[in-house]
């Protein structure tokens, strides 16, 4: 729908890893993911710094990215309340939690009650700077609304 929009959009799919993607540690899985994102942008041919839209896992592979790439905006759909709770279940070893500046446009959008918990025990919840949007249905028209709007007061 964004492509339709005029933006230029790439998709890439980073669900928790499978057996063929094990790693010996979080750090090298969320390395060699973040990279496989970098190369995609690369290809994409965009000169402009991207709007990047993660949800769930690959909210951490978006994290990690900016950490140390220039980004546009960074939107988060029902990102992980924090890297440590993923562990033992899909990272391999604990992983630190994130610490990069918020340099740029940051959103969460979540339903109601993960909203709660995001705001109770996420960095991200818990930092003003950080638009949080609470919606029931993170998958309909209605979701795309919300984030056309916030690219829109973005100027985006």
């Amino acid at each position: 729908m964004l492509a339709e929009k005029g933006h230029t959009c790439i998709q890439v799919d980073f669900g928790p890893p499978g057996e063929s993607e094990k790693c010996s540690s979080s750090q090298s899985l969320v390395g060699h993911l973040s990279e496989e994102l970098k190369v995609n942008l690369r290809l994409s041919g965009n000169p402009f710094p991207p709007v990047i839209f993660a949800r769930g896992f690959a909210s951490l592979i978006a994290q990690t990215y900016i950490s140390s790439h220039p980004a546009q905006g960074l939107f988060m759909i029902s990102p992980p309340l924090s890297n440590a709770s993923l562990f033992p279940s899909i990272l391999p070893t604990p992983l630190g939690e994130f610490d990069y500046e918020l340099k740029f446009p940051v959103a969460v959008m979540a339903h109601p009650a993960e909203m709660d918990q995001l705001r109770k025990y996420s960095r991200l919840g818990q930092n003003e700077l950080v638009d949080l949007i609470e919606h029931d249905n993170l998958e309909g028209q209605d979701a795309f609304m919300k984030i056309e709007q916030w690219l829109d007061e973005l100027g985006i």
